[in-house]
């Protein structure tokens, strides 16, 4: 298995929105709001770095975020 820390800026009024639609998804296993630099971090265990990018991918493409940083697991 592949751990990785997902970092989401995402729009000031769609913070709460990003984290539930996060905790919907299977390989999210901790998500939060923080502060700083990011507004949102999403930790995930998946089967492989090529899912990493998927899923990425995928929350990168939620309404609400702007954008993602990958800090992955070596």
């Amino acid at each position: 298995m592949v751990q990785a820390c997902i970092l989401i800026k995402a729009k000031t009024k769609s913070v709460f929105d990003v984290v539930k639609q996060l905790e919907q998804m299977e390989e999210v296993e901790d998500t939060f709001p923080v502060f700083g630099r990011f507004d949102v971090v999403a930790f995930i265990e998946v089967e492989s770095r090529d899912r990493v990018v998927e899923l990425a991918r995928k929350i990168n493409s939620l309404e609400g975020v702007i954008r993602t940083e990958t800090l992955l697991e070596v």
